[in-house]
């Protein structure tokens, strides 16, 4: 698994492109994100909702956190807060089922 840069990483997401980064490479690039939200789910560790950096300085966009596996984190570039919540919705009623057995 490679690691991102800043630059790269914001580029990457600005592309639609759902990134895999190995823990400590993103705790190195998580202050360039605004944590808006920590979601625990009981099951697949904490869902981060975040405010992500765009491109040449406009406005800040969406993306989720996830942890993926152990080590890995995987940022998932979202459309607006509507999708990112909806997302977050998806992941938690799935968690719920596989309790549920």
């Amino acid at each position: 698994m490679k690691k991102y840069t800043e630059a790269r990483l914001i580029t990457a997401l600005a592309d639609g492109t759902i990134v895999p980064l190995p823990e400590d490479n993103w705790q190195a690039l998580a202050s360039h994100f605004k944590l808006v939200e920590d979601t625990p789910t009981g099951m697949g560790g904490v869902i981060l909702l975040v405010r992500r950096p765009l491109p040449a300085g406009r406005k800040l966009g969406w993306a989720l956190v996830e942890d993926s596996k152990p080590g890995e984190k995987v940022v998932r570039p979202l459309a607006n807060e509507k999708e990112a919540r909806a997302l977050i919705d998806e992941r938690l009623a799935a968690y719920e089922r596989m309790w549920d057995g």
